[in-house]
């Protein structure tokens, strides 16, 4: 705990009670299945705008500084559930989201619990709900930040017409993690392309929403250097660098990643290990990656 000068590195308990998630064996079983890494990203590393920087550096305030804002500064009184600390991330694909959701556990000195969706519900078919409690019990255990990816397919909307007893599933699911997310007081992060999917009864509960839009121009050359390593055998001039950011005009950071590597097996394949990785092996893996926004799937604006 701050002694008010100083900040907490761990998330700030409300003092609430929360019984388990489930008893004896079922709850021991499940919680082997989800495993809490070691950051290795730091959100000095994250190449954003500045004010996604900026909004992110606020909600690790407000994590690290609880009791500065909740008791000195008297905002308990106006929200006495304060302890709830869900952030949400949301924009196109390749844009940060998983890089800031890592860096965020990192600034906190806590692991990070990753539990997507398709995993959660494949682990026990048709135990979505107990799966969903089995992670927020993991992260309890282990105080970590519990991470959900593609968290549209668990946020969703609650349907209404119940046809079918999945129906009857899928709104149980939600409801169990509205529960959760309010007897959660440790840290959790949501991250998606599809914001717009998620149930208004969930986007009350989240602390911020942060925005990662594609990068531009200036962030875009920030990207080709620094996803470009020193022992990469690539021959770039210095004017060569702008032709790929003019080239990747519209494309986001994982793109980028994406055409280096392609680039580089495309040399290799060429020449082998003493190949030399050309302007023509960047550009021939842009437009690869760019056909393949057009065709296969559709980029979210």
């Amino acid at each position: 705990m701050s002694d008010g000068n100083t900040p907490v590195t761990k998330p700030v308990h409300t003092g609430r009670v929360v019984a388990p998630a489930g008893a004896g064996d079922d709850l021991s079983q499940r919680l082997t299945l989800f495993n809490v890494e070691a950051p290795r990203r730091r959100l000095a590393d994250l190449i954003v705008p500045e004010p996604v920087l900026a909004q992110l550096r606020a909600l690790l305030t407000k994590i690290k500084y609880h009791r500065v804002l909740y008791e000195d500064f008297g905002l308990s009184t106006v929200d006495p559930a304060g302890g709830r600390t869900a952030i949400n991330l949301y924009g196109p694909p390749g844009t940060g989201k998983s890089f800031a959701a890592e860096a965020l556990a990192a600034e906190l000195g806590l692991g990070l619990l990753r539990a997507n969706y398709a995993e959660i519900e494949s682990k026990f078919v048709g135990e979505t709900a107990k799966n969903i409690q089995a992670a927020f019990a993991k992260a309890r255990q282990a105080q970590a930040v519990l991470f959900f990816d593609e968290a549209d397919s668990i946020l969703g909307r609650r349907l209404t017409a119940i046809t079918q007893s999945t129906d009857h599933a899928v709104n149980v699911s939600r409801s169990v993690m509205l529960l959760e997310l309010d007897h959660f007081a440790g840290v959790t992060i949501f991250a998606t392309n599809l914001a717009s999917n998620y149930d208004p009864a969930f986007v009350r509960r989240i602390l911020g929403h942060v925005a990662l839009p594609l990068p531009g121009p200036e962030l875009r050359a920030r990207l080709w250097r620094a996803h470009i390593p020193a022992q990469l055998p690539a021959a770039l001039a210095e004017g060569d660098w702008q032709t790929l950011v003019d080239a990747t005009d519209g494309l986001a950071g994982g793109d980028i990643l994406n055409s280096v590597i392609t680039a580089a097996a495309a040399a290799l394949e060429r020449e082998g290990p003493g190949c030399t990785v050309r302007l023509s092996d960047f550009l021939a893996a842009v437009e690869a990656a760019k056909r393949a926004k057009r065709e296969v799937g559709a980029r979210l604006e």
